[in-house]
């Protein structure tokens, strides 16, 4: 009754609306599915990503190179995305606290009290349950599908299975929704109903209409379609080579969906966004083959590795083409903008703002004061350029994140003032939340995330009477890598390390390692002046490491990075669990930009500290 009530409200005033706009244009929103910053060709990161129609995209439109999302999470991000609220508000603040409740107020439900017709395909996941109990499975809810949100026609599933109002040749279903098996790569299913969904709407084009894709890639399960398996570099890992093939799968989507436009003549008079919904894991055992360097962090974190995303708008011969647009946006401003197009009157429930007129430079400034996060144990506030994360009971970090060294290197004791007014900011918004107030306490999980990649910032935050476990958890490593007898750093020519004086090496180590052999270890460095290092390790039946347990190599002068390759002889019966890397005493400038170890040709552990 409530959302027939605002959806009426909304018909009578836009009555009365003069809009913006001549015409409410046709709306796309893509989510891809934790598609880290790098991997977008455009983004100017990794030479390995092609993905020729989204570059296209960002050429005839707006690429956003700082574009983020409400959470680093699916649900809570695709909560926030489809509500234009914060998530927060209505309490999904992880993907544990589904479904997205029936009284909150939806993107299509909003559009349709202004005439459009809604479409929703591939992954929804607003509809589960939320976790019982830990580790149970949480299954979708009928009451709780697109269809409850004001979508008029939809294909909801990720895998082989969806639950449908249509079939892929057009026809309505009847009772709806119905469970449709379909066994072909996730991609190219989904990319079919969305272009059915257009099909459809070339029988009454001039009714408006709202169509969000979410395809499931690259997330895991990984696989390997063709044909773009095939056109990967064999020299990558397969996770790599597979991440790469289901975002390309996604790529020629584009292209088929930005052709069909053009041939129903509606190319435009249609806006399209294509969002990541979070950064990639890439944690060991976790990783989707998906890349967020150079940001720091990963899935899971309030660090710019687990919010910021591939983010574009297009709207031909609207906003300009090939604009970079430099400001900080989030996905709520979808909504908003959406809202504002449609000539429907402005809703404090938004927590977005409208784009358009700050990129046809009506407006100047900056479109948000500030970003704000939730998160289990994190809480962060984006005041550009400084942003504030607090984790548990750790003392809050401080970061500039224009430069270099952004989320490597806490300024919180250089800029007091400046912690403490961005602590009460982020404690007043606090309050509007549900549940209100501070973050958790505590949380095991988001600690190792933070110990992994900024591993020198994290003092001792533990549950009480804990132990530190190992020399990892001690201050001044990153991600997992001490090094001894000198000090790391993190930026933009990778890993590098300063010798604490000249009498003792310095060396890298970790000591978190359970690799079985045998083993193969592969670095990519680069120095200005090279020379002879070596690799040492112990394994589990090794009480301490031995003078045989040692292999020398060259490290190459050369301003490229380089690859070396080592075999170690770790058996098949025992594991690697410690690891030491010394770099040539005489070398200068060195740097190392990534460390895999391989076993039996499956990459068990990796470590990307390069641009």
């Amino acid at each position: 009754m409530k959302r027939l009530l605002l959806i009426q409200l909304g018909v009578g005033l836009i009555l009365s609306l003069t809009p913006a706009w001549a015409k409410a244009p046709n709306i796309l929103l893509i989510y891809s599915d934790d598609h880290g910053w790098a991997d977008l060709a455009i983004q100017g990161v990794d030479p390995d990503i092609r993905t020729p129609n989204l570059d296209q995209l960002a050429r005839d439109g707006v690429r956003f190179s700082r574009g983020y999302v409400s959470a680093p999470q699916c649900v809570p991000s695709r909560a926030g995305v489809i509500t234009g609220t914060h998530q927060n508000r209505f309490g999904v603040e992880d993907n544990r606290l589904g479904p997205l409740p029936l009284d909150v107020l939806t993107l299509p439900e909003r559009l349709k009290g202004a005439g459009y017709i809604t479409g929703m395909c591939g992954k929804w996941h607003l509809d589960l349950a939320g976790e019982k109990k830990r580790g149970q499975k949480s299954e979708p809810l009928i009451t709780h599908m697109p269809q409850a949100h004001g979508f008029d026609e939809y294909w909801r599933g990720e895998m082989r299975q969806y639950y449908a109002s249509h079939d892929l040749a057009g026809n309505p279903l009847p009772k709806a929704p119905v469970l449709v098996q379909d066994p072909r790569f996730r991609v190219v299913v989904q990319t079919e109903a969305a272009l059915s969904f257009l099909n459809r709407r070339a029988q009454k084009p001039e009714q408006p209409w709202f169509l969000y894709l979410a395809w499931y890639a690259p997330h895991v399960p990984l696989e390997s379609p063709e044909p773009w398996f095939s056109q990967t570099p064999t020299y990558l890992p397969k996770e790599r080579r597979q991440a790469l093939a289901m975002i390309a799968a996604m790529d020629d989507g584009l292209g088929q969906l930005r052709a069909k436009l053009k041939a129903m003549g509606v190319e435009k008079d249609t806006l399209i966004f294509f969002i990541g919904d979070n950064g990639a894991p890439t944690k060991k055992g976790a990783w989707n083959g998906s890349l967020n360097r150079p940001l720091i962090g990963e899935k899971g974190m309030l660090t710019d590795g687990g919010v910021r995303v591939p983010f574009l708008v297009c709207w031909p011969q609207t906003l300009p083409g090939g604009k970079v647009y430099a400001q900080p946006v989030v996905n709520l401003d979808v909504a908003a903008t959406a809202v504002a197009l449609a000539g429907l009157p402005h809703d404090a429930a938004l927590d977005g703002v409208d784009l358009m007129p700050y990129l046809t430079q009506e407006k100047s400034g900056a479109p948000h004061e500030a970003l704000f996060w939730r998160w289990r144990s994190q809480a962060a506030v984006l005041e550009f350029p400084w942003k504030l994360i607090q984790l548990g009971a750790e003392k809050p970090f401080l970061f500039d994140v224009t430069q270099p060294d952004g989320e490597t290197r806490d300024l919180a004791a250089l800029h007091p003032e400046m912690v403490a007014r961005l602590q009460q900011r982020l404690q007043t918004w606090s309050l509007g939340l549900k549940p209100a107030g501070a973050a958790e306490a505590f949380n095991a999980q988001d600690l190792l995330f933070y110990q992994d990649h900024i591993g020198a910032l994290v003092k001792h935050v533990q549950e009480p009477n804990a132990a530190v476990k190992s020399a990892d958890d001690l201050p001044g490593s990153i991600q997992g890598w001490l090094c001894r007898n000198g000090t790391l750093k993190l930026g933009e020519e990778g890993l590098t390390w300063t010798p604490a004086s000249t009498q003792a090496k310095p060396f890298l180590t970790h000591s978190k390692l359970a690799v079985p052999g045998p083993v193969e270890l592969r670095l990519k460095v680069k120095a200005g002046k090279g020379g002879s290092g070596q690799v040492s390790w112990r394994t589990q039946k090794d009480p301490d490491f031995t003078r045989e347990q040692v292999k020398s190599f060259v490290w190459p002068s050369s301003e490229e990075w380089a690859e070396i390759t080592l075999a170690l002889p770790v058996t098949a019966q025992d594991r690697l669990i410690h690891l030491r890397l010394t770099p040539p005493a005489e070398g200068k400038e060195m740097a190392l930009q990534q460390v895999e170890i391989r076993a039996r040709d499956t990459m068990k552990a990796r470590w990307d500290f390069g641009p």
